[in-house]
């Protein structure tokens, strides 16, 4: 039918780091429980010019084992999908001021969640908007960053058809080999 090119954990996240560093702007990073019911997490990570297809074994853990490949999706139909509020996904540098800022916030929110009408909307608007207001950026060694946001779903950012539906299938299959060579007893 066809070949793909799946790759695994770090070379994934090295090819695609690389690629961030290159042009960090307009990233979408969107996760999702699998429409597949293979007991995975897909996900789908966006730029302008491609678009990333990952089957993640765990979301649960620092360092979930991951595949993916380059698929063939139109990178706009990614933008349309998620809010056009959204916070795109990247490094955003934190200097000091920035992080005593937000320190500052956490210790108002906490004083004021004594108080019985406060639900936390606040201080997530406010985080939101220091998020929005820092550009996403290369990062460099030295320097503090934070990273995101990643969007969780409770389904795939895109509708799959049946070229989404074979990749998600021959990403689960890798994962599963993957699995069963890491942990002999793995079913």
């Amino acid at each position: 039918m066809f070949t793909m090119d799946i790759m695994e954990d770090k070379v994934i996240a090295r090819h695609l780091f690389e690629k961030y560093c290159s042009n960090p702007k307009n990233w979408n990073f969107v996760i999702s429980t699998s429409s597949m019911r293979d007991g995975f997490f897909d996900a789908m990570v966006s730029n302008t010019d491609e678009v990333w297809q990952l089957k993640l074994d765990s979301i649960y853990k620092p360092l979930p084992l991951v595949v993916g490949t380059k698929v063939d999706v139109d990178s706009t139909r990614m933008e349309r999908s998620i809010s056009p509020d959204a916070v795109p996904f990247g490094f955003r540098k934190l200097d000091p001021p920035v992080i005593m800022d937000i320190l500052k916030k956490v210790t108002e929110e906490q004083e004021a969640r004594m108080n019985v009408h406060n639900t936390g909307a606040d201080f997530d608007d406010q985080l939101y908007s220091i998020l929005r207001s820092l550009k996403t950026v290369k990062p460099t060694s030295g320097n503090n960053y934070v990273y995101g946001p990643f969007i969780f779903t409770n389904t795939s950012s895109i509708s799959l058809n049946d070229y989404h539906k074979h990749v998600s299938e021959k990403l689960a299959m890798k994962l599963r080999d993957t699995l069963r060579t890491k942990y002999s007893s793995y079913g």
